[in-house]
């Protein structure tokens, strides 16, 4: 792993800052949260006590006589029969849905809320039941009649309603008015559509007619078992009882009907209803504020009145910014509910029964700005201050992997053919890097002296030792000329080869500084480098008759600007290192091939391949791999003599095995 990448996941670890943030808001949330619910329940508690006794204002009918409960209630009164009324409506009572906008008259229930529990369901018989869904919005009552019938028959149209023989179905509508008089009017059809209701008068002689009843209208509608009628009935019109019959013609048959009352053999239903005072909705509009819902419902749970306010924004002085809608992404719990609730019970005056109940739900607006206002300023300044300390790690990686690069290239170019490079980069730098670059140049320093002094080594020595053999072999030679034993004759002439062997050590000694110093000295001239090469291998052939020598040269002249002895004594060391190492018998190929700005001069020689480990050795100084059994002096500097003379004409020397692992080519590119 890099270190760029080790101090940018370093940087990354500042994202902590911002994750205890998260945490810090979602722990002020939940604070928030229950400060709010404690006021919300202050708030339900203070509207219910204000509701306290107030029954008038709940319902739009005073509750039934204490004879409406179950049983007697002989020390509570009233009180006590009203509340268990309340607690247990009857079979027939009707408690309508609290609309929060007016059906649509046409005969479906599309608008109407969908709520199961809120129908009715009456049953006479398999084939005879209906159910009723009722709601009241804006003093209007509104009935949704869902009829069974499997035969449905409609008046005759242009006929008497009241022909016995010729109408079809009907629904009564009975109920009482304010003053507690009975009233019953029906709702007939000559097919689906709009419908009015009538009602039953008699006049003079007993005739009875059938006029329309104006405020009563809806329309009837055929169901796929039976029909649907809607109606909206004003409240004005009913007192605290209300009350349908359905009747049927098939049940009937042609049998004369009776108009005057609700029959207990038909199919009907007649109680209580349970409707909301209209000042109650009204009332609790006094205590709406924006994100605030209000509802009454009765002990049964059916919504008297609401005062809804949840989808009005809320205001604090200034809008949600756009970077607090991106951090709830990552505060809000996902399925949290974002309303509050408080319910309160609504008792009579004397705390004996309970006639409704207050339900308070508030949106999470409040608490959610309050927070998202604070998360915000801390989000925002920990992300920014972690951002900047990410760009400011990365730069300082990226600015130390520059300076430990330039420590790295240095480092790998100090080592040049011409020795080592001592000047290092960063030393003047007063941190710990800068110790380093220090510490590399002091070492480079030290081991250039040691190189310097290993290179003049081999001139020192042989000045040092040339003087101590001139005494060895002119005492030999004194010796020589004394008489002296066949035994120590033999001495005399090892030790006389031994100061040969040992002359030629420091004659080898001496040729690389003498080539150093001829290289420096050298003059450039222009000449054709093809006279040359053939004159010399020439020459080879009668230096090394156990070697057979082939030339391949091209025809034309090759113009090459440099020093033409050089040129020989680099070909001198070629053939020597290529005659030591082939076999007798051998061919030694010196090629000479042209290159668009260079002249390739290639010695080829069969013989062992050179191990893989050597290739890049081969040229340095004081280096050699020759068989152990050869007795001559070698120094290694046969082929630092090449790779000298060829960096003095502008190339490069470089030695690899034959295709076919038969031998070794060594190959020199002078520049042109």
């Amino acid at each position: 792993m890099s270190l760029r990448l080790k101090l940018l996941l370093l940087g990354l670890a500042t994202l902590v800052l911002p994750w205890g943030g998260c945490r810090y808001a979602r722990e002020m949330e939940s604070a928030l949260r229950e400060g709010e619910a404690n006021s919300l329940q202050a708030v339900s508690q203070t509207i219910a006590a204000s509701l306290q006794g107030r029954t008038d204002l709940l319902y739009r009918a005073p509750p039934p006589p204490a004879e409406a409960a179950d049983e007697p209630q002989p020390d509570s009164g009233a009180q006590q029969a009203t509340a268990q009324a309340f607690d247990k409506p009857g079979p027939d009572d009707l408690e309508p849905l609290a609309l929060t906008a007016a059906p649509l008259l046409d005969g479906y229930g599309d608008d109407w809320p969908h709520q199961p529990d809120a129908w009715t369901g009456f049953k006479k018989d398999e084939h005879h039941h209906f159910a009723v869904l009722s709601g009241v919005y804006e003093r209007m009552l509104y009935v949704l009649l869902e009829v069974n019938d499997e035969h449905p028959l409609y008046d005759a149209p242009g006929t008497n309603t009241l022909d016995a023989a010729t109408f079809g179905d009907r629904v009564w509508l009975g109920f009482d008015d304010a003053q507690g008089e009975q009233h019953q009017v029906f709702i007939s059809a000559t097919g689906p559509g709009s419908v009015s209701a009538r009602r039953i008068e008699s006049g003079e002689y007993g005739q009875r007619s059938a006029p329309v009843e104006p405020r009563i209208r809806g329309a009837w509608q055929p169901s796929r078992d039976g029909y649907r009628i809607e109606l909206r009935v004003p409240l004005s019109m009913i007192g605290h009882s209300f009350g349908i019959l359905v009747d049927d013609r098939d049940a009937r048959g042609a049998a004369p009907v009776s108009y005057g009352t609700l029959r207990s053999d038909d199919l009907h239903t007649l109680g209580r209803l349970i409707v909301a005072s209209p000042e109650l909705s009204p009332y609790l509009t006094q205590f709406l504020q924006p994100g605030l819902k209000l509802a009454v419902s009765s002990p049964a749970g059916r919504v008297l009145a609401r005062a809804d306010a949840l989808a009005r924004p809320l205001t604090l002085g200034r809008e949600t910014p756009v970077l607090a809608s991106l951090y709830r992404r990552f505060v809000d719990r996902p399925g949290e509910r974002q309303v509050l609730e408080s319910t309160a019970p609504i008792y009579d005056r004397d705390h004996a029964a309970v006639i409704g109940s207050l339900e308070v739900t508030q949106t999470a607006d409040r608490w959610i700005r309050l927070r998202d206002h604070a998360l915000t300023r801390m989000l925002t300044f920990t992300l920014a201050t972690s951002l900047v300390a990410v760009v400011a790690m990365f730069a300082f990686a990226a600015w130390l992997a520059l300076r430990l690069a330039r420590l790295r290239s240095a480092s790998e170019s100090a080592l040049t053919r011409s020795g080592l490079v001592t000047s290092f980069p960063e030393t003047e730098a007063r941190d710990e890097l800068g110790d380093v670059a220090r510490s590399f140049s002091t070492l480079l320093a030290r081991l250039n002296e040691y190189t310097s002094y290993l290179r003049t080594l081999a001139g020192k020595l042989a000045h040092e030792i040339r003087t101590p053999l001139t005494i060895v072999r002119s005492s030999l030679d004194n010796l020589d000329s004394e008489p002296v034993g066949e035994e120590a004759r033999a001495y005399l002439t090892r030790a006389r080869q031994g100061s040969e062997r040992l002359n030629a050590i420091l004659l080898a000694m001496g040729a690389a500084t003498r080539v150093e110093e001829a290289i420096g000295g050298a003059e450039r001239v222009t000449f054709d480098l093809v006279p040359l090469l053939g004159s010399a291998v020439a020459a080879y052939r009668g230096a090394f008759p156990g070697r057979e020598f082939l030339a391949e040269l091209p025809p034309g002249p090759v113009s090459l600007n440099g020093a033409p002895d050089l040129i020989v004594q680099l070909l001198d060391k070629l053939i020597d290192n290529a005659v030591d190492f082939s076999p007798a018998g051998a061919r030694i190929t010196v090629r000479l091939h042209l290159e668009p700005q260079a002249a390739l001069i290639e010695v080829e020689n069969p013989g062992p391949p050179l191990p893989l480990h050597v290739e890049g050795r081969l040229f340095e100084s004081l280096w050699q791999s020759r068989p152990d059994g050869d007795s001559r002096p070698h120094f290694g500097l046969g082929l630092y003599i090449v790779r000298l003379i060829a960096e003095f004409h502008g190339g490069e020397a470089a030695a690899r095995n034959l295709e076919d692992g038969s031998g070794v080519r060594v190959s020199v590119r002078l520049a042109r």
